[in-house]
This record gives structure tokens, C-alpha cells and sequence, in this order.
């Protein structure tokens, strides 16, 4: 195993050379050794439990390029098995940025999606059974006796006590949820579909404790009185109303009765 020594070393050091034995030990177990070194990192993103940014870091000596994978804090309070299996998904990526052909920027292509099988995560547009395996936003599954799964059972209590973070966010853990609908652009497609633009829009969040808050659509907030994240709320419908226009021109609403019809404040001219 790659445990680091038991020394006297500062909160940062032993953060992340618990991140770094974690590496190092996927790389043996699934990768063979091939990954290159690689900068593992705590950064949050919204809407992801990690990401992989390649070509973000050089050394200084050499200019050798490094790439980083990056793990999002706010959702690292989840099973050993969840989190382990977003590192080895960032993994992958990193495979195929060293040693395969990516396809543009986000996109999870065929290759990335069969390496991903090969390690013992099915990939899925929604995180279910029969989801698809390539597209712009994707997400995995740990597949039952897979070769991720056969690893992270080779680690024994006291091996996986020692590969617990020592430092865990004191915010209760965010949920990410999986893109729905139909999935992404089909493979060999380069036109992204575009979202509409949603500039002034306001929506209300409430928390459990039926705090609320409005603000732009997808933030994330966290309520401090109940530890609860705030969801966004639908909008009231607007009620249909119609109208007509009497022989002298008035304008009358139709939703009450006929007999008790009430003249608006305006009229045409």
C-alpha cells in the first residue's frame, strides 16, 4: 500500500499526501503505473464532485507541463467508495489526456468511456443503468465486481482508516445531481447546444427551516440554522384571464360570471 509514514507534518501536508497515497495506489491498481504525475487537488465546483483541468501547471526547473485533478470539498463527506470512485474517474481523464486522444474540451468521447469500463466504472449521462455512455456531461456508476470495486475491497480497515481524510468540511455534504433529459451532443457533433440566456431572472430558495432567499438561477447556499441546503422553488402559475370587449368598447374580464362582471379601468379608445 501507499501509505505515507506517521511523522510529525503540518494540516496541509496531511490533507493531501492522503490525496497523493490515494493516487498513487489507483495508479498501481487499475492504471499499471502509466499515469504521470499529476497535481491532486481540494477545489470546489458547482455542480460536480471533481473535475479534471489538464495543462494548469508547469515546473518551474524543466517547463514539464502538469495536469491537475481536483476534488470538490463540499461533497467529500460522502462514502469512501463514492469519493474514491470520483478520483478514478478524474483518473481516466487524465489517462486519456497523457496517453489518448481526447475529444474537445469536456466532452467524454467512446475511448473515454471504454477505459472507464475497463477500471470498473460504467459511465452514464444520469448515474442509472442503461444511461449514456458519452456525451458533455456525464457521470458513473461502480460497476459489482468490477475492477474498481475488486480494488477498493483490497484495502483493509486499518489501510483505509490511514486513507480517511484527516479534515473533513464541517458543512454538511451537497448533493450533485446527475443531468437528466436526453443527454448530450451525439459523438463527432462540435455544436454545443447553447442555453438561454436567463439575465435578471430571480428565483426563490427555501431551506428546511423555511428560511428564504432569492437570487440568480443554480446557486448553492447552505442554510446556517438548520445545515440545510436551500432549494429552489417553482414560480406560481399565473392565472389565465381572458377578455372582451362589450359594443361600447369596454374591456370586462371573463373570469367571474357573466351577471357580476366587473368593468376594468381602461377601455379602447
Amino acid at each position: 500500500m501507499y501509505i505515507t509514514k506517521e511523522i510529525e507534518m503540518s494540516i496541509t501536508a496531511k490533507q493531501f499526501n492522503t490525496l497523493e497515497d490515494l493516487f498513487d495506489y489507483y495508479n498501481e491498481a487499475l492504471f499499471e503505473n502509466e499515469l504521470p504525475d499529476c497535481l491532486v487537488n481540494l477545489s470546489r465546483h458547482k455542480g460536480a464532485h471533481g473535475f479534471f483541468a489538464p495543462e494548469r501547471w508547469k515546473d518551474k526547473g524543466t517547463d514539464t507541463i502538469i495536469h491537475e485533478i481536483s476534488l470538490n470539498p463540499d461533497t467529500i463527506n460522502r462514502p469512501d467508495k463514492q469519493w474514491h470512485s470520483t478520483l478514478v474517474h478524474e483518473m481516466v481523464h487524465l489517462w486519456q489526456e497523457a496517453l489518448g486522444h481526447p475529444s474537445r474540451q469536456c466532452y467524454h468521447n467512446k475511448e473515454w468511456a471504454a477505459k472507464m469500463e475497463a477500471v470498473g466504472l460504467m459511465p452514464s449521462h444520469n448515474g442509472q443503468a442503461g444511461g449514456k455512455k458519452t456525451g458533455q456531461a456525464m457521470t458513473h456508476y461502480v460497476m459489482e465486481g468490477g475492477a474498481f470495486e475488486t480494488a477498493f475491497s483490497k484495502i483493509d480497515e486499518n489501510e483505509l482508516a490511514a486513507l480517511k481524510l484527516p479534515y473533513l468540511p464541517t458543512l454538511p455534504s451537497l448533493t450533485v445531481t446527475p443531468p437528466t433529459g436526453t443527454g448530450s451532443d451525439p459523438e463527432g457533433d462540435d455544436e454545443d447546444e447553447k442555453e438561454p440566456k436567463r439575465s435578471g431572472i430571480k428565483v426563490k430558495y427555501t431551506c428546511f427551516c423555511e428560511n428564504n432567499v432569492w437570487g440568480k438561477p443554480d446557486l448553492r447556499m447552505i442554510c446556517m440554522e438548520c445545515e440545510q441546503e436551500f432549494k429552489p422553488q417553482q414560480p406560481k402559475a399565473k392565472k389565465h384571464q381572458e377578455y372582451v370587449v362589450n359594443q361600447e368598447g369596454m374591456i370586462f374580464s371573463t373570469e367571474i360570471k357573466p351577471q357580476a362582471m366587473q368593468r376594468l379601468n381602461f377601455h379602447i379608445p
